[in-house]
C-alpha cells in the first residue's frame, strides 16, 4: 500500500540525471507533488501531459521520479514537455524509493505538506483525482484553485494502467 496521509516521507535516496543521489525528502520538503512513473505505462502517458500544469501552482515543488534508465528518463521528460517547473529524478532498480513509499502501480502521486508529511495520495490517471490533488495543493500553498484537466480537454476522464 502507498504511504497513508499523515505519514512522513522515508529517508530513501533518488538520483538526478547526473547520477548524484539526494534524499527524497529534500525534493519534497513541502508543499510538493511527487509523481512516481514508468515511461511504458499507458496511464503515465496521459498523466505526464498534465504534470507540468501543477507547476503553475505558486509555491508548489513538482518532482517526477522515474523507474526507468537514465536515457529513457531524459527522453520521456523531454517528450512530455517537462522543461521548467518539474524536477526529474530516477529511482534505479530495485527501486528503493518506490518500495519505501509503497508504490505498487504507476503513476502514483503524493501531495506532500510542509514538514514532509503526506497530505494526499492517488494512483493511476483520473481527471477527478488530478483536479482534487490540484485543489489540495492550492490550499496548501494559499494559491487560487487551478483545474489541471478540464472535461473538454484532450485527456480522458480515466485511463487504466
Amino acid at each position: 500500500m502507498p504511504l497513508a496521509p499523515g505519514s512522513a516521507l522515508p529517508a530513501a535516496l533518488v538520483q538526478g540525471l547526473d547520477g548524484r543521489e539526494a534524499p527524497l525528502a529534500r525534493l519534497a520538503a513541502g508543499p510538493a507533488l511527487l509523481f512516481f512513473y514508468k515511461a511504458d505505462c499507458p496511464a503515465t502517458a496521459v498523466a505526464a501531459q498534465v504534470l507540468p500544469r501543477f507547476a503553475g501552482i505558486p509555491g508548489l515543488a513538482v518532482a517526477a521520479v522515474s523507474q526507468d534508465g537514465a536515457e529513457e528518463t531524459s527522453a520521456f521528460a523531454a517528450s512530455s514537455g517537462w522543461r521548467a517547473g518539474v524536477a526529474v529524478r530516477r529511482d534505479p532498480e530495485p527501486w528503493p524509493a518506490s518500495d519505501a513509499c509503497g508504490v505498487r502501480a504507476t503513476p502514483t502521486w503524493f501531495l506532500v505538506a510542509p514538514g514532509g508529511r503526506v497530505e494526499m495520495v492517488a494512483e493511476g490517471w483520473s481527471r477527478d483525482e488530478a483536479n482534487a490533488l490540484a485543489a489540495a495543493a492550492a490550499r496548501l500553498t494559499g494559491s487560487p484553485p487551478l483545474a489541471v484537466s478540464r472535461p473538454d480537454g484532450p485527456e480522458p476522464a480515466l485511463r487504466p494502467g
